[in-house]
């Protein structure tokens, strides 16, 4: 699966940018602040229907224009044809091969997309829901059920939170037996998936990072030894006061140590950075052994904190799992790119994008 053909208009400083990506390995090159993360952003946007930059739309769409324009044809087992746009107050509308989409969940799986920038660090120094998210982008692509299990979930916490706040304790026991069904069905979800993409990150951390002794873990979000109906009848006092669930799998973390101290807190920067690569390579390898599919992959300011020779294993571990991959850079030449055959560059400059020959 890859991207044969992208537009883009009117998106930040990109105002009209057409162009056929190869489909192995795509770089685009050019000074700070030429446009380069905002085509990134742009692909991402399509695929994802949202930015990783930013929730605010005046930010995306150029001024004085009413709306941006997100376009490209993706090659699977067919051709399919993707359009979005998205207007400034705040309508998105998304159509694929011509129909408009009743979910955005439609577009994620046609379009599996995995981002690595220097914000990504926040899956192993920020919050929880950053990693839960790690486990849940995986299920959602191999696990049929995850999606709506998750979908009903997060229905019944809510409803569960508006009760807690208006005190209407009596009506609580339908919404906690659902969250109990559903959190327990997640949690299970979870750790099969977990044990599963274990050999696959241990592999990518051998490689990456052959002097670190990685271990994980899940924390399910409740006390270890309790059903998560005992849990939420033991929590009940405490989430009334509270005014919401304090338990359950939206609590829940997979935790990253080494040497039995938090990842995030023994290894550098640089390192950290190799781990969420060979985290992100793990997923994508897993996937495309259990669907047949492969992912598009951006990568924002690829040399950053990592060497010459990771820079090259990187990109040569990215060729290996047939990914179409998107890089950024200052300069092309920064990047060992030897072991792909399928590659293009392109200079981008004031928002134009164009193919180096």
């Amino acid at each position: 699966m890859h991207l044969k053909r992208v537009e883009v208009r009117d998106f930040r400083n990109l105002t009209s940018v057409s162009l056929s990506p190869a489909a192995g390995l795509n770089i685009f090159e050019g000074k700070n602040a030429s446009g380069k993360t905002s085509f990134l952003e742009a692909l991402h946007m399509l695929a994802l229907a949202r930015s990783f930059r930013t929730v605010k739309t005046d930010q995306l769409i150029q001024y004085g224009k009413d709306h941006l324009l997100l376009f490209a044809e993706l090659s699977d087992k067919k051709t399919h044809r993707i359009g979005l746009q998205r207007f400034t107050d705040n309508r998105t509308v998304i159509r694929i091969d011509g129909e408009s989409l009743r979910s955005r969940a439609q577009l994620v799986h046609l379009l599996p997309t995995q981002l690595v920038t220097p914000e990504s660090l926040s899956l192993l120094t920020g919050s929880p829901g950053e990693r839960r998210q790690y486990l849940d982008w995986v299920m959602f692509h191999v696990e049929p059920t995850f999606h709506e299990t998750w979908v009903h979930y997060q229905r019944y916490v809510r409803q569960r939170n508006v009760l807690l706040r208006e005190h209407r304790k009596e009506e609580l026991s339908f919404w906690s037996r659902g969250i109990a069904e559903h959190g327990e069905r997640i949690t299970e979800l979870r750790r099969t998936t977990l044990e599963q993409l274990q050999p696959y990150i241990e592999s990518y951390v051998a490689v990456l990072l052959p002097k670190v002794n990685l271990t994980l873990s899940y924390r399910q979000g409740w006390r270890s030894g309790l059903r998560l109906d005992e849990a939420l009848t033991t929590a009940l006092e405490t989430d009334l006061k509270q005014k919401y669930t304090g338990v359950g799998p939206h609590r829940a973390d997979l935790l990253l140590a080494v040497d039995e101290q938090r990842a995030s807190d023994i290894l550098s920067r640089g390192q950290l950075k190799l781990l969420l690569c060979a985290l992100k390579l793990a997923q994508l390898h897993y996937i495309k052994e259990r669907t047949g599919k492969s992912s598009i992959v951006l990568i924002d300011d690829l040399p950053a904190e990592l060497d010459v020779d990771h820079r090259a294993l990187l990109l040569s571990l990215l060729h290996d799992l047939d990914s179409q991959v998107f890089v950024t850079s200052t300069d092309h030449t920064h990047l060992d790119y030897s072991s792909w055959n399928d590659v293009k560059v392109f200079h981008v400059e004031h928002g134009k994008v164009k193919e180096v020959v």
